[in-house]
């Protein structure tokens, strides 16, 4: 203990000494640094809240009291010299010095690195913000306005600013609320019979009502819903900003009275104006033109169809099956016209990727004041080729060279359908020592992938009763195949899936995997233990424990020796009354190797749910929540007769996987204020085999750790729950992690993070391969959750942010002694985790 309370301490005196920098160093003479903003309402004060935004200057953005940014800009000069002959000018003792010891080109190398690094400050920093009156005197105007907005007509609003320390001030904003104003009684003046029709049918949806205070943004809001109300019951020609709300400003009351008056349409007509009621109007023709662009612009049509009361047009020969195209189209022929209805079609027509985003629908009115719609459709290309080049590490991979080559195609079979295929190869090095191989490069792998995508149900009824068009249905289906030389055990996959996906709403999702296949088989496993050299460790130990002999040499070549020399010693029945531990040791080893060299065969049947709020990407308030339930084997295993030597049912001489799995994860976000993002996140997992498997497949099951989630273990070096064991590889059927992570703005670009990760993983199928330690056997087992803490750095490029975060172990469950609690809380047994983009 008397260790962390150091660090903590430590970590208080370098605050300290950070918030000690001058951050007066580049405020002007006879000019104040703006310090703190404090809001006054009715003598009460305000803490940090929406009236903040209102204020015209505001503070340099500061951390836990600490202006970083100011400081990040203080570590820059402003008045850097832009040219280097500036910088000789002004620098003649400085510039001498360095024109001795390098030429003036070395000089000038200088200069521009030094000048990179002074601007890189200045600009990723924040300059002070010097206090100015004007500024302070728009705020009050913008505070009273904001109280005037909310129904309190009388609100003052005053200021008064106190010399804090020299050459700083700080800010009280006073503001004296007086009497709010409220609604007493709602009319309406609707000259128009259809428009008073609908707003007498939609009435009860109305955001303003009797009794409410009188708030601006009320108004606003049932402007725009009335707007939309009428847009979307057939009123085309109607138009915002053609309502007015009135009130009697003679009423000497705090109630006022609210008319509502939306007069008829006006009407310019040649040199007349006149008015006219608001009509319903109908689309009588949808036309679709499927291959437009400016250079066929006023030519002629050689290609039409006509489909369900949609006619489609081709400057050439039609490319597109309308009966697929139609599911994209949700202006309804013959139907009264609807925003909604346009709006829609835009959406779902760029999510067949096969045309521009730029979509056109423009509306005619017919003679007969019906509508004709035309829908401008902008191919894109049908073919797009791309090119990736990379290095790629990891611990099986040290070294290597990866190449991808990617070919999209669009509208394959007329339906809009999207082809992906790739080719991805790799040269790698996985010696240990490069100089003992004799070429550079001993290993490889290939990775090849097909997807097609439809974007309609394809199955053999049809299913547009259950999942219409309007839930944006669409059919995967994947299959890729897999080689490796020299890699691991050489591993073979063959993957494979049907997937059917729709939106049942904007907020929740679906996806069923009717079939998702998985076909494994390991074709170098004499390499096992020098992969997992750990295993071999044991069962050298227990070799020179019993026999006083090492095992051989741990080699491919000797691979059958090492495998004969454990099998022999399980073999023989005197050894588990004699040696009961080393023989519980060499037959976990045992165990393992044969459920990390299994081949195996994976069908698995799986439904998904998604429920995400968020309204867009600015939105940083929403809730995410994720379900998944998988069956694997199932279905398989009941029409399957083949079965192998040892029972089991097979599928091409592979042995089945049959488990059930189910996952759950729910995230939640609060802004707490801008550019301060407080993250929750939880997931729980659990996996049991039965039937036909005694184990979960490696590639299934869970493990704990890494950078997206308990940050200050690696991935696979946690649990199972407090086992300490030395394997590469850990791995279990249960998984539960916790994840609170604050997040906010440092500089302009610079964003940091504190997190909390909290979690494990535990064997819930009562394996013998695992201790009672690894086993969660109750809610007692949960005192082996392991805790992590930890900060990082993240810095937002625009299109990606890189991360890199520290972790630093908090609580370790597996440790032998009785404290547990920040033994190794240190940076020498910190884990250091880089990413793209954030966590979670």
């Amino acid at each position: 203990m008397p260790r962390i309370i150091t660090k903590i301490l430590f970590f208080a005196l370098y605050l300290t000494l950070l918030a000690s920098c001058n951050t007066l160093k580049y405020v002007p003479d006879n000019e104040n640094l703006l310090k703190k903003n404090s809001i006054y309402v009715n003598d009460k004060k305000k803490s940090e809240s929406e009236l903040n935004d209102f204020l015209v200057q505001r503070p340099n953005q500061s951390t836990l009291g600490i202006p970083l940014s100011l400081h990040f800009y203080n570590f820059g000069n402003p008045d850097f010299e832009k040219t280097f002959e500036e910088w000789m000018i002004n620098h003649p003792k400085k510039y001498k010095s360095y024109k001795n010891l390098f030429s003036k080109k070395q000089t000038l190398v200088v200069f521009n690195t030094k000048k990179g690094f002074n601007n890189w400050f200045i600009n990723k920093g924040q300059a002070p913000v010097i206090y100015n009156e004007k500024k302070t005197k728009k705020s009050v105007k913008s505070l009273k306005d904001y109280y005037i907005s909310k129904g309190f007509f009388e609100a003052k609003a005053d200021f008064i600013n106190h010399q804090f320390k020299e050459k700083q001030v700080t800010i009280d904003y006073k503001i004296i609320t007086n009497q709010q104003y409220y609604i007493d009684s709602i009319t309406t003046e609707i000259e128009s019979p259809i428009l008073d029709s609908i707003y007498q049918l939609n009435k009860d949806q109305s955001i303003i009502k009797r009794g409410n205070p009188f708030v601006f943004s009320d108004f606003e809001n049932e402007e725009n819903r009335l707007v939309s109300l009428f847009r979307n019951s057939g009123i085309y020609h109607y138009k915002k900003n053609s309502m007015k709300f009135w009130t009697d400003s003679l009423k000497q009351s705090y109630n006022k009275d609210i008319i509502l008056k939306i007069p008829n349409r006006i009407v310019n007509n040649n040199d007349s104006v006149y008015k006219i009621p608001y009509k319903v109007q109908k689309v009588k023709q949808i036309n679709v033109y499927t291959d437009f662009s400016i250079k066929n612009r006023g030519e002629k049509i050689k290609d039409s169809v006509k489909y369900k009361g949609y006619n489609f047009y081709s400057y050439g020969k039609l490319k597109y099956k309308p009966k697929f195209l139609v599911n994209s189209l949700f202006i309804t022929p013959n139907g009264d016209y609807k925003d909604s209805e346009r709006n829609t079609t835009r959406s779902h027509l760029r999510k067949l990727k096969s045309f521009s985003s730029s979509i056109d629908i423009n509306y005619i009115e017919n003679e007969d004041e019906s509508l004709t719609a035309d829908i401008f459709l902008k191919p894109l290309k049908k073919f797009a080729l791309s090119f990736d080049l990379d290095a790629t590490t990891s611990n099986i991979k040290p070294f290597g060279i990866l190449g991808k080559a990617s070919l999209l195609g669009r509208n394959m079979f007329k339906g809009s359908e999207i082809l992906e295929l790739a080719f991805q190869g790799s040269f790698l090095n996985v010696s240990n020592d490069a100089s003992n191989s004799s070429q550079f490069f001993n290993a490889w792998e290939f990775i090849s992938s097909a997807s097609l995508k439809f974007h309609r149900i394809v199955f053999p009824v049809s299913t547009s009763s259950l999942i219409p068009k309007y839930m944006a249905p669409s059919t995967n289906v994947d299959i890729s195949v897999s080689f490796q030389k020299n890699i691991g055990l050489d591993r073979q996959t063959i993957t494979g899936g049907l997937a059917y996906s729709w939106k049942s709403s904007k907020k929740t999702g679906h996806r069923i995997d009717f079939l998702n296949l998985q076909y494994i088989k390991n074709q170098n496993i004499d390499n096992y233990f020098r992969i997992y050299n750990s295993e071999y460790e044991k069962l050298n130990d227990v070799s020179i424990e019993i026999t006083g002999n090492e095992l051989p040499e741990n080699t491919v070549e000797n691979y059958n020796v090492i495998l004969t020399e454990m099998t022999d010693f399980l073999a023989e029945n005197d050894n588990q009354n004699n040696y009961p531990e080393e023989y519980d040791k060499v037959s976990d080893v045992n165990e393992r190797h044969d459920i990390l060299t299994e081949d195996i065969m994976v069908p698995v049947i799986a439904y998904s749910f998604v429920y995400n709020s968020r309204k867009n990407i600015k939105d940083n308030n929403f809730s995410y929540f994720t379900a998944k339930f998988v069956s694997s084997g199932g279905l398989t295993n009941a029409l399957v007769k083949d079965r192998n030597e040892d029972g089991q049912k097979v599928l091409f001489d592979v042995p089945i996987a049959q488990y059930i799995k189910t996952e759950f994860e729910y995230k939640k976000y609060w802004e707490l204020r801008k550019d301060n993002i407080l993250v929750f996140r939880t997931f729980v997992g659990a996996a049991m085999p039965y039937g036909n498997s005694t184990t979960i497949p490696f590639s299934r099951s869970y493990s704990a750790g890494g950078s997206n989630e308990i940050r200050a273990w690696r991935t696979f070096d946690l649990g199972p729950g407090a086992e300490r064991n030395t394997l590469e590889y850990n791995v279990s059927t249960f998984k539960l992690v916790t994840n609170l992570e604050y997040r906010f703005r440092m500089t302009n670009k610079i964003f940091s993070a504190l997190f909390v990760d909290a979690g494990n993983i535990w064997d819930i199928t009562d394996s013998n391969l695992v201790s009672e330690e690894a086993k969660l056997k109750s809610f007692s087992s949960l005192k082996n959750i392991a805790v992590g803490s930890g900060f990082g750095i993240r810095y937002d490029f625009g299109f990606l942010v890189f991360r890199f975060d520290i972790g630093f172990k908090t609580y370790e469950p597996y440790l032998l002694s009785d404290n547990k609690w920040f033994v190794n809380y240190n940076f020498g047994n910190a884990v250091y985790n880089i990413g793209i983009n954030y966590p979670f």
